[in-house]
């Protein structure tokens, strides 16, 4: 009576196959928001690279800045080609369970199908077992009786006798045709309960195949994951060893020397500057040695 009405292994079955979509749907949803992220980091890198402008360095520490972010660029296309790989697994994920809900759903159906005409025999078959036994304890009642009557037999009015066993023989009839309808519902409720726990067994292999399937497609899915994860990694060192490739040819002095190459005003001082007094007089005025623009003042 469990398994007809109640069918706690049904019902743990259910639960298992639930909580299996409850975590396909939650690994669907991280890649979705790992694949937004990785988008949304390249574009605030490649935004980045577009706002640096700066145009006025020479030499080789402005090839060196142009790599670093030509190579940064390169960063941001990784980190776009893997939202975009991210959403491939999360689509790949959709669509497996998808296909295990259509499965499932129809092997359920067809299970629910059955239970529903099992439950509604099962109901039959014990309220027709009920009438049943009921009439079978009328008709012994009566048997009772006519053996009373036939032992007193010389108290007993004839006519009472024979009613007696005309109802007897007519509450025989409605027990024998009441058994006739229990064993057909007895045959009715064994069939369908044969055939739902048929198409119960072959619903549990499915759930465990499908379970199975489930691990494995997970497993594989969140193994994928992993190998992006160590492809943006080593990408990302490539580029980095790139950048530190350009980065240390850096000349100091050699820029320097450009610098001065296309900047220098000239390789002599300015002329000294000449004083003049007034009132015609000349004063020879001392200087110090150095740097002082003035080595002589003349003063008229």
């Amino acid at each position: 009576d469990s398994d007809i009405n109640g069918s706690r292994g049904y019902d743990e079955l259910k639960a298992r196959i639930r909580e299996g979509k409850k975590l396909s749907n939650e690994i669907e949803n991280y890649f979705r928001q790992r694949a937004k992220i990785e988008r949304d980091y390249a574009k605030d890198l490649q935004k980045l690279v577009d706002n640096c402008k700066h145009k006025n360095e020479l030499g080789s520490l402005e090839k060196a800045w142009r790599d670093v972010k030509t190579d940064t660029a390169r960063i941001a296309q990784t980190h776009d080609t893997a939202g975009a790989d991210f959403d491939k697994l999360a689509q790949e994920m959709s669509s497996f369970t998808d296909e295990q809900k259509r499965q499932s759903k129809a092997a359920e159906d067809a299970v629910q199908k059955l239970h529903s005409n099992l439950k509604s025999s099962y109901s039959k078959f014990t309220s027709q077992e009920k009438t049943f036994h009921q009439k079978g304890e009328t008709h012994d009642e009566l048997l009772n009786s006519i053996k009373f009557m036939e032992n007193t037999r010389n108290t007993v009015v004839p006519k009472e006798l024979e009613k007696a066993r005309v109802k007897e023989s007519k509450a025989k009839d409605d027990l024998e045709k009441n058994e006739n309808s229990y064993k057909n519902l007895h045959e009715e409720v064994t069939k369908s309960k044969a055939a739902y726990e048929s198409e119960m067994t072959k619903m549990c292999e499915l759930f465990q195949t499908l379970d199975e399937k489930r691990i494995d497609h997970t497993r594989d899915n969140l193994w994928k994951c992993t190998n992006l994860e160590s492809r943006i990694c080593v990408e990302q060192d490539e580029y980095a060893e790139k950048m530190r490739q350009n980065i240390e040819p850096c000349d100091i002095d050699g820029d320097i020397q450009l610098y001065i190459k296309y900047h220098k005003t000239g390789s002599e001082k300015p002329p000294n500057v000449a004083y003049k007094p007034c009132r015609g007089r000349a004063l020879k005025v001392q200087v110090d040695k150095g740097d002082h623009l003035y080595s002589e003042v003349t003063l008229h």
